[in-house]
């Protein structure tokens, strides 16, 4: 009786964890100009969900404030675009390679189509010591 309740409640509790999607594509670290495009693929239409951009960085990003275009198609072709200014906290240390952020963009967004959205992320200018960049979509 003891194992069965143990096993109901481990079951719980995993139905229960965060599901979360980080995708991240590499960019230019000499001089990131080029736009990056994050494919999501949704099935669940009833969730709400936390919608941020990802960051990895080196030494030679210095800025506080990152100023992006963000174009958002939709399964059914319509699209959004939109001017980002992203603030980062900048927890850079001096003795690390590299420094990753993840910066909120929307949240409780209802992706209420089933199939692929696509994220495309444009620096408004060239950006130096940016490694990489992406979407990380969270229930």
């Amino acid at each position: 009786m003891r194992t069965v309740f143990v096993l109901i409640v481990s079951l719980l509790c995993i139905g229960c964890g965060s599901k979360e999607h980080i995708a991240m594509q590499a960019v230019d670290t000499y001089g990131w100009t080029k736009p990056v495009s994050i494919v999501y693929s949704n099935d669940d239409t009833e969730s709400l969900r936390d919608i941020s951009v990802a960051l990895r960085y080196n030494d030679k990003f210095k800025d506080d404030t990152l100023t992006v275009t963000l174009h958002t198609s939709l399964p059914d072709v319509h699209q959004c675009r939109e001017q980002v200014l992203l603030h980062l906290k900048r927890d850079y240390h001096a003795t690390a390679v590299t420094a990753s952020e993840v910066i909120p963009y929307r949240a409780d967004c209802l992706l209420e189509q089933r199939g692929d959205y696509i994220f495309t992320i444009t620096p408004c200018r060239t950006v130096k010591g940016v490694e990489a960049v992406g979407i990380e979509i969270r229930e």
